[in-house]
């Protein structure tokens, strides 16, 4: 008989594998599909408006809203525009991605018996299999990346890890259509390729990075801050720092092109809100919704009981810890992730509902879950490196706080974690529990989203008023 090597075994290719068999399940036990409001829900309700509104009602103005068309959703919300029309509060990214799913459902609806109209099941079976095909798309470039650093044990427990035990899971189940997984996929291929472009610059490699950050920045503008990769990617000194700069003084061509690539993404959204608005720049989203950059509630966001990062998936912490050792372990990527992560928990923590309304965890940090995954495959490459006992012991804990972050995907599934109003009391009131106590809800505390809008966060049954209102 032949003896296994274990050595041959691709342990990466086998993580992808188990994590999407999990995730098709699922997907196929919740068949969220069967109900509009469980697919096309909250932001997707903006995000995927260009597409009926386009290629159905033929009506970007969306004007057949007006004439009692609410097809777009009783809870879709746009904004008045100074033309006085309606105009769609997100930009076109998320469409874009949705599109190819789009097209293929709507030829087929017809045929298989149900409406064409947009929101019929074949639509939103398409939309949550678009979800999935960009995890894919996430995962087999976050394996290709780390297999160039780390081994493929280290890099099959980062996917398992990042994938089935983080809320990562939950927005591509749960609540697939919503436009984490899709960013993750986006910003883990833009890792890749600058890692590519800048050991060998070419008119490829720059066209696709060019056109990735039109998209990503079209999804959620402040992800661009992933452009700062390309100025600090593998950068550990002050000298190399300058001949970064002295690349790219030489490199002036692929750089224009780079630039030229990612405004030409924006093109069709400036022509809409030129159509829409009447200017080719407009803020859509509601002007009392913004940032607060001078009181960014940055503990809040890694530590409260209501939406804390590290509360609600705590395995990250070990990524954390990971980003520390890479000074000493993996000093190329300390600088470039360290600053990229802080700037991105700054930006985050200053949008003025900082908990992100109804959601699981803080969810805009899964964008970053592929940058991140260096942090966690440098801890895990010390760890397996380590002493017999302390590698066993870490592990363990590795695995219990793993466990944890899974439990709290099905408490929250089952309502024992609320999606915005969640205390210490309520938390542990029914910690055991996946189904919320008796005593659960009377624990709960709901935010005052008004004084939100004004950057002051206050529980709605304090008694506070604003300073002008004594």
């Amino acid at each position: 008989m032949k003896k296994i090597n274990i050595k041959n075994i691709d342990f990466s290719l086998w993580a992808i594998i188990i994590s999407l068999t999990i995730v098709f399940y699922l997907n196929f036990s919740y068949s969220n599909w069967n109900k509009t409001e469980k697919v096309i829900l909250h932001d997707v309700l903006s995000y995927y408006a260009y597409l009926p509104a386009a290629f159905i009602y033929h009506d970007l103005s969306l004007e057949f809203i007006k004439q009692g068309g609410d097809k777009l959703g009783k809870h879709f919300w746009g904004k008045e525009s100074p033309t006085g029309k309606t105009v769609i509060i997100t930009s076109y990214g998320m469409s874009a991605l949705y599109f190819p799913f789009f097209i293929v459902a709507d030829s087929m609806a017809s045929l298989l018996g149900y409406p064409a109209d947009g929101y019929s099941k074949p639509y939103c079976f398409a939309l949550v299999m678009s979800s999935i095909f960009y995890l894919i798309i996430g995962m087999v470039f976050l394996r290709k990346f780390l297999l160039k650093y780390f081994s493929s044990l280290v890099v099959s427990i980062t996917i398992i890890i990042t994938v089935l035990t983080t809320n990562l899971l939950w927005y591509v189940t749960s609540e697939a259509t919503m436009s984490h997984v899709y960013s993750f996929a986006l910003l883990t291929m833009f890792i890749y390729f600058i890692d590519l472009w800048l050991e060998k610059p070419s008119v490829k490699y720059t066209i696709i990075i060019g056109l990735l950050t039109g998209i990503i920045s079209l999804i959620r503008p402040t992800n661009i801050i992933i452009v700062l990769m390309i100025v600090l990617w593998k950068i550990t000194s002050i000298e190399d720092l300058k001949q970064r700069l002295l690349f790219f003084v030489k490199k002036w061509n692929l750089i224009l092109l780079m630039i030229l690539l990612a405004v030409a993404v924006w093109i069709p959204q400036f022509i809409y809100w030129k159509f829409i608005s009447g200017s080719f720049i407009f803020y859509s989203y509601p002007d009392s919704m913004g940032f607060f950059f001078s009181n960014p509630q940055i503990f809040n966001v890694l530590f409260s009981w209501r939406k804390g990062f590290f509360i609600y998936t705590p395995v990250m912490i070990f990524a954390f810890i990971g980003i520390g050792m890479m000074y000493k372990h993996k000093k190329e990527f300390f600088w470039p992730v360290l600053i990229y992560s802080l700037l991105s928990i700054y930006i985050i923590s200053s949008w003025w509902v900082w908990w992100y309304g109804g959601s699981f965890g803080l969810r805009p940090l899964i964008d970053s879950y592929g940058i991140f995954a260096i942090g966690l495959a440098t801890f895990l490459t010390w760890v397996l490196n380590a002493s017999r006992i302390k590698m066993i012991v870490i592990l363990t804990v590795v695995l219990l706080t793993a466990s944890l972050s899974s439990w709290h995907y099905k408490r929250c599934y089952r309502g024992s974690i609320h999606w915005d109003s969640m205390t210490r009391e309520a938390y542990f009131d029914s910690f055991w529990r996946t189904y919320p106590s008796g005593t659960f809800y009377g624990k709960l505390r709901q935010p005052d989203y008004k004084l939100a809008k004004k950057g002051i966060y206050k529980y709605k049954d304090e008694n506070f008023k604003l300073p002008e209102e004594k």
